[in-house]
């Protein structure tokens, strides 16, 4: 438990939020944005000026460019999608849901194969590090059995 407080405390004090984004220190507007990458859909909503549509779609670009590198499997559909929000900045939300929508789709679906990806990765090194434990123990209280009885 120590160590996972350790690695907790180094990840935070880098700003590294990751998919739970429990770093207290982002601010709630980029905390909004990354989920928005993660888990919901990126949007520009009609109540928002075109300059404030176009500094949105950029933010949604930077924050999405800076999290993946180039070898990254979500990288080319995402940055499609983007894209395609940025380049729709001056029509409707229906209009450019309408134009960007199949985008979307491609770049959720490839989202949601990362975040499965990860998610069995977790369980097989949870297994393994389980194995390895019980392994430690028993070669732990074998050793203490072999003391117990030369010391006798």
């Amino acid at each position: 438990m120590e160590r996972n407080v350790a690695i907790k405390k180094v990840l935070d004090d880098n700003n590294f939020t990751g998919l739970s984004i429990n770093n207290a220190s982002t601010p709630d507007e980029k905390k909004v944005m990354w989920s928005d990458l993660v888990q919901g859909k990126p949007e520009l909503e009609d109540s928002l000026s075109t300059n404030a549509k176009q500094m949105k779609a950029e933010m949604y670009t930077t924050m999405f460019k800076d999290s993946t590198d180039l070898d990254h499997p979500c990288r080319i559909p995402g940055s499609v999608y983007l894209k395609c929000l940025q380049d729709s900045v001056k029509t409707t939300e229906k209009n450019r849901s309408a134009k960007c929508l199949p985008l979307f789709g491609t770049f959720d679906a490839c989202r949601r194969g990362v975040i499965a990806q990860q998610k069995s990765a977790l369980e097989n090194s949870l297994v393994k590090q389980d194995i390895a434990d019980r392994r430690a123990k028993a070669l732990f209280e074998r050793r203490a059995i072999l003391l117990d009885t030369k010391g006798h």
